[in-house]
């Protein structure tokens, strides 16, 4: 895909990976919905950015825990422009929690921000894009998702759900929208875990010792983007920490 004067939304796309995966796509001339819950501030600052390098983007907030508000998203963004041509379903949460103390709240927020709603925003994203037009799907998944991780039991869940789901939207979907997933690893410090030593943990922990980046996260992104002949995969990028 050429994608100059194309036109993406970007979930969570105002703060950490989703603002990176924002501002890649605007450096190559994609203008941008950028969605954001609370992070207004940065949204905006997002925006900002991404019109410096030319582009026309536009921050738009939608609470994913309300599904009308997920459903009203891409009619929202027809405001803005005529029709997105990629969607990149970033936004997340992660909490911890086994199966034995999962409450169904706990459960419930997660399935919905992280399952459910790549869920409606591509069944959206499919039905808004002209027939003749092609189209992207990426889901951004976790590489983890072969090693069971009961301490985050139902985020576990909800990310081995959406690469399947990914699989089954690929076939669907196809020929003109390309469906994909990416599995990272760590490309950043979790959110209040700053104080991290990500050094010694990868040494410990990843075969290539040493994390990702947010400008590896993005190279590949743009991979699955671009690529035409790429639909219903699964790329680890992890520095082989799956292992």
């Amino acid at each position: 895909m050429e994608l100059k004067g194309k036109t993406a939304l970007v979930t969570g796309g105002g703060i950490r990976l989703g603002r990176a995966f924002a501002l890649a796509l605007a450096q190559e001339g994609v203008n941008l919905v950028v969605h954001y819950n609370e992070s207004s501030a940065p949204a905006d600052e997002t925006v900002q950015l991404a019109a410096d390098h030319g582009v026309k983007a536009v921050a738009l907030a939608s609470d994913f825990t309300d599904i009308s508000a997920v459903q009203s998203l891409f009619l929202r963004s027809r405001e803005y422009f005529e029709h997105i041509d990629i969607l990149i379903n970033s936004a997340g949460i992660y909490l911890k929690s086994t199966g034995l103390e999962t409450d169904l709240k706990t459960w419930d927020s997660q399935f919905r921000i992280n399952l459910q709603t790549p869920f409606l925003l591509t069944q959206a994203f499919a039905k808004q894009l002209p027939k003749s037009k092609p189209g992207r799907v990426l889901n951004i998944a976790d590489a983890q998702i072969n090693r069971p991780q009961p301490s985050y039991f139902a985020y576990h869940l909800t990310k081995i759900a959406l690469v399947e789901m990914t699989r089954l939207f690929a076939i669907e979907l196809a020929p003109n929208i390309t469906v994909n997933a990416l599995g990272l690893g760590i490309m950043l410090p979790l959110a209040g875990k700053e104080d991290v030593d990500l050094k010694a943990y990868a040494k410990e922990n990843i075969p290539l010792n040493r994390t990702g980046s947010p400008e590896i996260a993005v190279e590949n992104a743009l991979h699955f983007i671009k690529s035409d002949f790429t639909t219903g995969a699964f790329l680890r990028v992890d520095g082989g920490q799956y292992l």
